[in-house]
């Protein structure tokens, strides 16, 4: 009879920790070079160093929540108090932005008076569905046999994603609802679920075209950039400028011409287009190799979790990370239409760094929680 599994306590893996730190490291240098000319040309030069002493404090204080939720037991977020006290929580939060002022045309922040900063409360919300996903399609094995099982999964993810979708944020929305269903899809939903679900989410892109201006502008820009390079395809133009100037090894740190005056967003969306023009093609693919080995860890975390929440929980993090990367590198290559998404760990912004932090916080503690087959002596 073969002997059961064991669950042991070991270390956190330390080689996602090292890359979650080199990732961060890279972009308090980024946001420093893509920043510091702009507030300078704007600003006084005394406040020119505002925006990387605050992507800093975040990455401190993310960093130290991070190794102290990876000391703490994942398990924890099965207690209904517990998630459902932070369900409810991203519930008010994602209200809560409708009664600020818009930005770029969307609801998406909170603005917390007298400090400066904002919270995008999808970045919480999005982590909190794919806790959910994962502790409901792990306490229920062969949920996708019954319809009211669907129903009872489905129903608070998609509360959680209409209020992303409506602000409207359709590529966060995409992200969650993706990540989700790849958690479905390992929890044993089978291949023609997974289709529909993919197309589903398919669907919402000519949807949100039709419904929302903006959308179909970024599209066109995508499909005819060159057509008009200083208007509708002039962020898309500047960027593929910025990575062709790059060359093998790029113009060296802090000589990117495109952050100065050419390219909009290039501290957030378009970041990883300085970091290729600034480090060549040599250090895009250091960087992609770094999302590429994260993706790996992530995977190997999930492969021996002591449970089937573990597992869940580890592929959804994992997914919701390392896709949003590759699509924001894909827009700023314009492999894909411009969505609105940070490179995680690296773009500027308190509630990204803060959130993938964390949630690598809760990959590193599932991490400490192995199972192995005890040994002959045991």
């Amino acid at each position: 009879m073969a002997k059961e599994r064991k669950v042991v306590r070991e270390g956190i893996c330390l080689p996602l920790m090292l890359i979650t730190i080199i990732l961060t490291c890279i972009g308090l240098v980024m946001v420093f070079s893509t920043t510091y000319n702009d507030s300078l040309i704007h600003s006084n030069n005394t406040s020119y160093l505002s925006d990387f002493r605050n992507q800093a404090i975040v990455a401190v204080v993310g960093l130290l929540f991070m190794f102290c939720i990876s000391r703490m037991d994942y398990r924890l977020l099965k207690r209904p108090k517990i998630f459902w006290s932070l369900y409810v929580a991203s519930i008010i939060a994602l209200i809560a932005v409708f009664f600020f002022d818009p930005v770029y045309d969307s609801h998406r922040w909170i603005r917390v008076p007298g400090i400066g900063i904002t919270i995008q409360s999808s970045e919480i919300a999005k982590v909190v569905a794919i806790i959910f996903a994962s502790l409901y399609t792990s306490a229920n094995k062969w949920w996708y046999r019954d319809a009211k099982s669907w129903f009872r999964l489905l129903l608070p993810i998609g509360i959680l994603a209409a209020l992303i979708i409506v602000e409207p944020d359709l590529s966060t929305t995409m992200c969650l609802l993706g990540a989700t269903v790849i958690v479905m899809f390992v929890s044993g939903m089978p291949w023609g679920f997974l289709a529909a679900g993919v197309a589903g989410i398919g669907a919402l892109v000519p949807l949100m075209i039709s419904v929302v201006g903006y959308q179909s502008r970024r599209f066109d820009a995508w499909l005819h950039a060159w057509d008009d390079p200083k208007d509708v395809g002039y962020q898309i133009v500047q960027s593929l400028y910025a990575i062709g100037d790059g060359g093998l090894f790029g113009v060296g740190l802090g000589n990117s011409k495109q952050k100065i005056t050419h390219l909009p967003m290039s501290d957030t969306d378009y970041i990883f287009s300085i970091i290729c023009e600034e480090f060549g093609f040599v250090g895009a693919v250091l960087v992609i190799g770094l999302y590429v080995a994260y993706a790996f860890f992530g995977i190997k975390i999930a492969m021996e979790a002591s449970d089937r929440f573990g597992t869940y929980l580890a592929v959804g993090i994992t997914t919701l990370i390392v896709l949003q990367a590759f699509i924001n590198m894909g827009v700023a290559t314009n492999v894909l239409p411009s969505t609105g998404l940070t490179l995680p760990f690296i773009s500027k912004g308190a509630s990204s760094l803060a959130v993938t932090l964390c949630s690598t916080g809760i990959l590193l503690s599932i991490s400490s929680h192995k199972t192995r087959k005890p040994n002959k002596e045991e």
